[in-house]
């Protein structure tokens, strides 16, 4: 599949960027990525899916190579809600499958809370780390309340000098090899709508550095259920074996997942091997479990199995 760039919202607001993979005529594919990440991360998937679909996937505001919100207070998740809102509304979807990795998956039931029945089908690449800390509010709020505002607004300074902060090339990939345990070659992919060179031959990263600390939506585990639940297009979530977050956290997105598979009559869970970048190390390991999924037709049926 060819890829296009293109811009997803007018010019005269702050643009997001995309890429595209497809026949714009075909059936759509939103596909959203998650924290501090870009349109990238689907790259080594992609390439793996049916031919007979319009694959979009977006730098949200802030990532790659789109427009930062403005700076200033800090941003939730509902923001970028507001960005998918803009996407679709520019491409004139009725309908369309959404495709997220990570948080992604917290931006796409929102999105469906607020707008029903646009999404049609939802492949969620490993949502339980997110999911894990979804509620922490309602668990600890001092502690997230010192987490987010007051670390934010207390430091505001360090975002500008991240924002100018720069880096080799090599650096830059040694980033990514550390942190996400990448190879160098997966880790150039990712970083290929991210790396700003400079006149001096070093290299800035185009993410907005207070986007680390984006808010998700506040609302208890009670209201997120519903939020998840109601309405809710069939699920298929492709979940890793390797799962670094802390365990009280890691079970708290383990008694969520098992929450939403009472409620929602197609919610599909393939385990997979691998850590939370699965998506880019091996999709070779589970890309047969999509196709299956896009391929199957739930308007008949009360409850699906893979």
């Amino acid at each position: 599949m060819r890829a296009i760039i293109c811009r997803a919202i007018p010019t005269s607001s702050p643009v997001a960027l995309c890429i595209s993979w497809g026949i714009p005529q075909n059936r759509p594919v939103l596909m959203v990525h998650g924290y501090m990440d870009s349109a990238a991360t689907f790259i080594p998937i992609v390439k793996h899916l049916p031919d007979d679909y319009f694959y979009l996937a977006v730098d949200l505001p802030g990532y790659g190579k789109s427009d930062p919100f403005p700076v200033g207070v800090l941003i939730s998740q509902v923001h970028q809600v507001e960005a998918v809102r803009y996407i679709v509304e520019h491409f004139k979807w009725d309908t369309f499958v959404y495709f997220a990795h990570s948080v992604g998956f917290a931006i796409g039931v929102l999105y469906n809370f607020f707008y029903p029945f646009k999404i049609l089908k939802s492949v969620n690449l490993d949502p339980v780390p997110p999911l894990s800390t979804y509620c922490f509010h309602e668990y600890n709020p001092m502690l997230w309340y010192m987490y987010h505002y007051d670390d934010y607004y207390d430091n505001y300074a360090r975002w500008e000098l991240h924002r100018n902060k720069q880096y080799t090339y090599d650096q830059a990939i040694e980033l990514l090899v550390r942190s996400r345990k990448l190879t160098k070659e997966q880790s150039a992919v990712v970083l290929s709508r991210t790396l700003i060179p400079l006149s001096n031959g070093m290299y800035k990263l185009s993410w907005e550095p207070s986007m680390k600390k984006v808010v998700g939506a506040l609302v208890t585990e009670d209201m997120l259920c519903t939020i998840v639940t109601t309405k809710a297009p069939p699920m298929l979530n492709i979940v890793a074996s390797i799962d670094e977050t802390i365990k009280p956290l890691k079970e708290n997105g383990i008694r969520l997942m098992k929450r939403f598979s009472e409620s929602i009559p197609n919610f599909l869970v393939h385990n997979v091997d691998g850590t939370h970048d699965v998506h880019i190390i091996n999709p070779e390991s589970f890309v047969d479990k999509i196709i299956e999924f896009l391929n199957t037709d739930f308007s008949s049926s009360v409850k699906a199995k893979l």
